[in-house]
């Protein structure tokens, strides 16, 4: 469960540093900025750790299928965060552990206790509540403003890519499946880049790319502490405890921008607690 919450520390910084530089350079360009330097830096831990590949090597299939939907999650996550407010987009991108948790239970077989499951929901519910205002997530949705359904569907290709990293990371330790993630996602994106070049036009040089590698930085902190701990639990609980990341995103909204909070998000602050503590107990 620590190294979920680590995760969850370092994709909150990711998704408040990733809406900044999307909106600075674009969405694609955010995000293969920040990605490039993710494998890079994994590429430097790889080497430096003399792991072995040969893990790889039985379940390369599982390597390309994660980086494909991994690459298509952070460029619809991106994209979403470019063009919908946080305060609608991360309570729905919180759903991804949702997702994972199902595949984990179902795939891999793991039988997380009763309590930590109604642990699990109760701070995923906590979460979409602290994380937004009901008022604007209902207008939002009634709305359909623009990046509602980016975050419904990065929400879902999120949690079948935390799933197959947690997975690979259990097959193959979280050095080389990691490393090994990045690269695939890296790759994947030449054609998306081929494909929506008009919108990198909008990249440049400067505070907005800063701003893009803080984020992917802040991203390699998440990713390496939830595969280190699911390389040695289960999948679905560091998915779950991964799941309050949006709380580091509101923290910094009300620190940095001055908003103020509402009566839902006090009570989401309660069932987050008391989720996260059943989670620890189960």
């Amino acid at each position: 469960m620590i190294f979920g919450l680590a995760a969850a520390l370092g994709w909150g910084l990711a998704d408040f540093f990733g809406a900044v530089a999307g909106r600075r350079i674009g969405a694609l360009g955010a995000v293969i900025a920040g990605q490039v330097l993710s494998a890079t830096a994994m590429t430097v831990i790889l080497i430096a750790s003399g792991r072995s590949l040969d893990p790889l090597g039985p379940i390369l299939w599982l390597v390309a299928l994660n980086g494909a939907v991994a690459a298509f999650a952070y460029a619809t996550h991106y994209k979403a965060l470019e063009l919908g407010p946080v305060a609608v987009v991360s309570p729905i991108g919180a759903g991804y552990a949702i997702v994972g948790v199902a595949l984990a239970i179902v795939i891999l077989g793991e039988r997380p206790s009763a309590l930590a499951l109604v642990g699990a929901a109760i701070a995923v519910v906590g979460v979409a509540l602290v994380s937004t205002d009901l008022r604007k997530l209902r207008e939002g949705i009634e709305h359909q403003i623009p990046g509602l359904w980016w975050s419904i569907v990065a929400a879902v290709a999120f949690g079948v890519a935390g799933f197959t990293l947690g997975w690979i990371s259990q097959r193959a330790g979280w050095i080389p499946g990691l490393w090994a993630s990045r690269v695939a996602q890296v790759i994947c994106y030449l054609p998306l880049a081929l494909a929506f070049r008009g919108e990198l036009r909008r990249f440049r040089i400067g505070r907005g790319l800063w701003v893009a590698l803080l984020a992917g930085a802040a991203d390699l902190l998440g990713v390496v502490t939830f595969s280190t701990g699911a390389e040695g639990g289960f999948v679905s609980i560091v998915l779950a405890a991964s799941a309050v990341f949006p709380l580091i995103a509101v923290v910094l909204s009300i620190a940095v921008f001055g908003e103020r909070i509402v009566p839902n998000q006090y009570a989401g602050i309660v069932l987050v607690v008391t989720g996260l503590l059943l989670l620890g107990l189960g």
